[in-house]
């Protein structure tokens, strides 16, 4: 199993989106609903996209590091 099989998988794409769902969960008791939204948004491309999700992800974590 390469790199490219285990970013396209199924599974992968569904472990992703749950730990979106569970940390957009966490921003949204900070109160930080913007990126509840954002993480909401990016698990939803993970559950169906799993390498789109990460890159959403990634872009995510970069624009709480600028604020």
């Amino acid at each position: 199993m390469g790199l490219s099989d285990l970013l396209t998988s199924k599974r992968s794409g569904m472990i992703s989106a749950v730990s979106m769902v569970v940390e957009a969960g966490l921003a949204l008791y900070r109160g930080d609903k913007k990126i509840a939204a954002l993480l909401l948004g990016a698990a939803a491309l993970a559950y169906r996209w799993s390498f789109v999700g990460a890159i959403a992800e990634i872009l995510i974590r970069a624009y709480q590091r600028l604020r």
